[in-house]
């Protein structure tokens, strides 16, 4: 399953956003060939950004901040003949911008690329596409949005916190084992309980519609809440643990689970008991159980 993508701001101004592209061009290209090319005042031949790849192929990035101006045809068709002026000779030119997806655009540069209308391949990085970049390469999401996630992070942890109490509430955690009559809906609750954890997301056992969904506890971006998870995570994989042990028993003993039952309560109970504490602290209600 993907990671829940985190919606980030453009940043506010040209500086700004040509550092991030800086560092969106390290991880996508060959790191050491990267350099911003020229400076405010030189003639820089419609490029900012210049970086090879592996193959060798010469790379050129123009910057476009759109908060003062669209990015439209008529610009992009103004910076690939500056572009064309550049040596050594482009492979590959790439207009960034802070602009959202456009199909206008997006036709505009497949029929320049289909038509081979200029020397090099065009390509537009809209802020979709950037935004995918820095949630997926770690290093970017530090080095440039390191401040707004840990904002991010404390404003989503009291929701994934109550997203968790959610997912929790509910018969297997809840409800006395020896009232538990299907144990594989037991066994299945468990299981998508670990993967809610994992990605933040819950899916009906029977519908698969989602029941509950947040982001993941590692965007959150609070080592102490993590280490919680994971504790969580722990506590889970050992009463699953457990379950599956004593279901190879069963054909032995086939009153295995219900002799296990104050064991499975009292398991689930600290469970819950420690779920409880962290909510309580967060003011959110506490989860009740029926053992």
């Amino acid at each position: 399953m993907n990671q829940l993508q985190v919606f980030l701001p453009p940043p506010s101004n040209w500086q700004d956003f040509q550092d991030l592209i800086v560092e969106v061009a390290r991880v996508r290209f060959l790191e050491s060939s990267v350099q911003e090319y020229g400076r405010l005042g030189q003639a820089q031949k419609g490029i900012d950004v210049y970086a090879q790849d592996h193959l060798d192929k010469h790379i050129g990035l123009q910057c476009k901040e759109t908060k003062k101006e669209s990015l439209t045809t008529t610009i992009i068709d103004a910076e690939i003949i500056k572009a064309q002026q550049f040596s050594p000779a482009l492979d590959l030119l790439i207009i960034a911008t802070t602009a959202r997806i456009d199909t206008k655009l997006q036709d505009h540069v497949i029929n320049l690329n289909s038509h081979k209308a200029h020397p090099f391949r065009l390509q537009i990085w809209f802020w979709d596409d950037i935004n995918r970049d820095i949630n997926r390469f770690q290093s970017v999401m530090t080095s440039s949005y390191e401040s707004f996630r840990e904002h991010f992070g404390q404003a989503e942890l009291k929701n994934h916190l109550a997203a968790v109490r959610l997912a929790f509430d509910r018969p297997a955690f809840t409800e006395d084992f020896l009232l538990e009559r299907n144990y594989q809906n037991f066994e299945s609750a468990l299981v998508s309980i670990k993967a809610f954890l994992k990605v933040g997301v819950l899916h009906d056992n029977w519908s698969k519609t989602v029941l509950v969904q947040t982001i993941p506890s590692s965007m959150i971006g609070d080592q102490a809440y993590s280490k919680f998870i994971t504790d969580i995570e722990k506590m889970v994989e050992s009463i699953y643990q457990s379950f599956k042990r004593d279901q190879k028993k069963i054909t032995s003993n086939p009153r295995q689970l219900d002799e296990r039952a104050g064991d499975y309560n009292i398991s689930r109970r600290k469970l819950i008991d420690k779920l409880n504490k962290r909510f309580a602290a967060n003011a959110i209600d506490h989860i009740i159980t029926q053992y």
